[in-house]
């Protein structure tokens, strides 16, 4: 693990394909998600107008060809997702194991199109159970929002925290189904990398390596992606509020004091253009810093999980994983090549 943060700290390279393959894996939704303001089911009605369901209440036939562009679209982006996130593996596993790497510049040929593809078919396996986890968990939440918008419990706290605590143990079955998937996909990848075993093969030595080293996987699992969500979490927890204070300061209709209530100040001049602008300055340092964190805490991550497969098989050859990640070319480059 002490290797693993160094590595994520000490390689700038890493830590930037790292970024890459984290937001092209879904995490730009993540760091977005404290700027974004959802629409209200008012506004969203509003915006489909008579158009997603008829006046008898059934979905229209622009409903179902809506539906079927966002399939098309999302499973284009998944392909996508697939093989890049695979090609980003390669590159992050290599940069592990390799002693020399971040040391001096050197050109570095692409890893062989069967890995990658083999890598892309493994992520697509791996990533099959949380089809049934997101059905039913989104059957679990459709019904909590449901419930808060016809029969609120409460009209203080928000419709998205309400609608979270409603079907709270819906998150908890897909965040715990989303992590084994993804540390289980990681393990098989690493295998398939690093002792080139074959997809089937890869599969099955993931499984006896994660019964025969269940604390060290899991403590590893546990301990890299528990503080990276912890970090990430406290920047974005900044950029949320730096934002909100942004909403403020742009669109109270009076003094900034007087909303604050800072009692003799009130008299004061309204001092908005001042909160705005070190808010705003404020929100761009916190989301600069979540994706620096995000960067560095999942080249760490890569980094661990590694090193896990490197100590439950000690004896992997390193150069022929090399090889195979592209980091060592059959012939040195000339001049113009």
């Amino acid at each position: 693990m002490r290797r693993a943060i160094g590595f994520g700290l000490g390689d700038t390279d890493a830590t930037i394909v790292a970024l890459a393959g984290f937001l092209l894996r879904g995490g730009f939704l993540v760091v977005l998600l404290p700027i974004v303001v959802l629409p209200s089911v008012i506004g969203l009605a509003g915006a489909t107008g008579v158009d997603a369901f008829g006046i008898d209440g059934h979905p229209t036939a622009w409903l179902f060809e809506i539906a079927a562009v966002v399939a098309v679209v999302a499973a284009a982006y998944l392909i996508l997702a697939f093989v890049v996130g695979s090609l980003v593996d390669i590159m992050l596993i290599g940069a592990a194991i390799d002693p020399d790497a971040g040391t001096a510049p050197r050109t570095r040929s692409l890893p062989g199109l069967g890995l990658v593809t083999d890598l892309a078919v493994i992520r697509a396996i791996c990533a099959a159970p949380l089809g049934p986890a997101l059905y039913w968990a989104g059957v679990q939440i459709y019904s909590s929002a449901y419930d808060e918008l016809t029969t609120p419990t409460n009209l203080v706290t928000p419709l998205a925290v309400r609608v979270v605590q409603g079907a709270a143990p819906a998150f908890v079955v897909l965040v715990l189904t989303w992590l084994v998937s993804e540390v289980f996909g990681a393990t098989v990848i690493r295998r398939m990398v690093l002792l080139d075993t074959g997809i089937t093969r890869s599969f099955a030595g993931a499984m006896v390596q994660l019964i025969r080293r269940p604390v060290s996987t899991a403590a590893t699992a546990v301990v890299s992606y528990g503080v990276s969500a912890a970090a990430i979490g406290l920047a974005l927890v900044a950029s949320a509020v730096a934002f909100d204070w942004c909403r403020v300061a742009a669109r109270t209709s009076q003094s900034i004091a007087v909303t604050i209530d800072l009692g003799p100040l009130n008299t004061t001049r309204d001092f908005r253009p001042v909160v705005f602008l070190f808010m705003a300055a404020a929100l761009c340092i916190s989301w600069i810093a979540a994706l620096a964190i995000s960067g560095v805490t999942s080249a760490w991550r890569s980094a661990a999980l590694t090193g896990e497969t490197l100590a439950a098989e000690p004896t992997v050859d390193i150069e022929a994983a090399a090889q195979r990640c592209g980091l060592l070319d059959q012939e040195p480059h000339r001049s113009g090549d």
